[in-house]
């Protein structure tokens, strides 16, 4: 388990290969059928990687979407995911419905509430289609948190542990499901729902020997069918200042300055060269005298002057003692509206 306990990182546990091969066992497929796959919380991506292989050595076409908070990971995931989001799945905006199957390994963690069930209730919402396939991994002590949800939103449920070799680090358990349609339930169904949340509850508190392991024997398999909408939405709301500044580099914004002060130079003879480097507020004093382009591009810049308060303790001259001094200055900054969003540069 070295492996586990040197990657692990802000809860972050990557499924080890030999477990991975024993959950996509599992799952089945038709051949030829395109199906989309969400991980949203893809680590660098292997897991994912791993699943699509498999379901592509079956036979389908399987199209894998990735999200993934830290920097880091996520590039590395860019390498083995069709399509990766480097953010939290909060800042993500997804296409309803139109993924065939989620694997969802979220952090563990206890904050105001499990962090297992945080990302179960928003995440199997509205993402899954009716009848796709949920494969939850979690640790077996807190499904009795997840198991309203659970047992509200999928059917056909069933819970395996890790093997022997892996399980005892974390206590982990793979739960799989069925989306259930959005409606009305029968007097069957509620009953199936009650039945099925005392059984996960129970599940929770009585070790692993009240859980098949993964490597038994497969006496089924879950089939993920085609997604039946498009994923025509998939996009991160975050923006990065350094994806802005790259923008703005690439339309030239900083070349126009430079333009702007070699006219400058022409219309007075003289030679305007700033003695340091153009600071933010500089460029948008700039902005907001007219000296410089608004429009830059697919970006609009406007020069904002906001009033800062700060706090600063001092030594009062006369008493001798420290105090607390409020001051509020002016401080410019450059407001760019874009496609991607609204960000300050200060």
């Amino acid at each position: 388990m070295a492996r586990l306990e040197s990657e692990k990182k802000g809860g972050f546990y990557p499924t080890p290969p030999e477990e991975m091969k024993f959950i996509i066992d599992r799952l089945t497929c038709d051949e030829g059928d395109e199906v989309t796959l969400i991980d949203p919380c893809c680590g660098k991506g292997e897991a994912l990687k791993q699943w699509q292989e498999d379901l592509l050595a079956k036979g389908a076409h399987p199209t894998s979407y990735g999200i993934e908070l830290e920097k880091s990971r996520a590039e590395q995931a860019s390498d083995m995911v069709d399509h990766v989001l480097k953010c939290g799945y909060e800042d993500a905006q997804m296409s309803h419905g139109a993924f065939s199957a989620m694997y969802l390994n979220p952090p563990f963690m206890q904050m105001k509430e499990r962090m297992e069930l945080t990302f179960l209730r928003h995440l199997t919402e509205n993402y899954l289609q009716p009848g796709g396939i949920l494969i939850f991994n979690l640790p077996q002590y807190v499904l009795q948190d997840c198991a309203k949800i659970l047992a509200s939103r999928f059917t056909d449920i069933h819970v395996f542990r890790f093997t022997d070799a892996n399980y005892d680090t974390y206590k982990q358990v793979i739960v799989y499901g069925i989306r259930r349609a959005k409606g009305l339930r029968s007097q069957e169904e509620k009953n199936y729902q009650a039945y099925i949340e005392e059984k996960l509850i129970s599940y929770s508190n009585r070790g692993k020997d009240a859980l098949p392991s993964l490597d038994e024997e497969v006496e089924f398999q879950y089939k993920i069918l085609p997604n039946d909408k498009e994923v025509a939405l998939f996009k991160s709301t975050k923006v990065e200042e350094q994806d802005v500044l790259d923008s703005l580099q690439t339309c030239g914004f900083f070349r126009k300055i430079e333009e702007k002060i070699k006219d400058l130079n022409i219309l007075t003879g003289k030679q305007v060269i700033p003695a340091m480097p153009l600071k933010v507020t500089h460029l948008a004093t700039a902005i907001a005298s007219g000296a410089l382009p608004e429009e830059m591009g697919d970006h609009l810049l406007v020069g904002v002057s906001k009033r800062v308060q700060t706090t600063t303790i001092r030594e009062n001259p006369k008493s001798g003692k420290d105090e607390e001094v409020t001051e509020l200055k002016s401080k410019s900054i450059i407001r760019i509206f874009s496609e991607k969003g609204i960000i300050n540069l200060k």
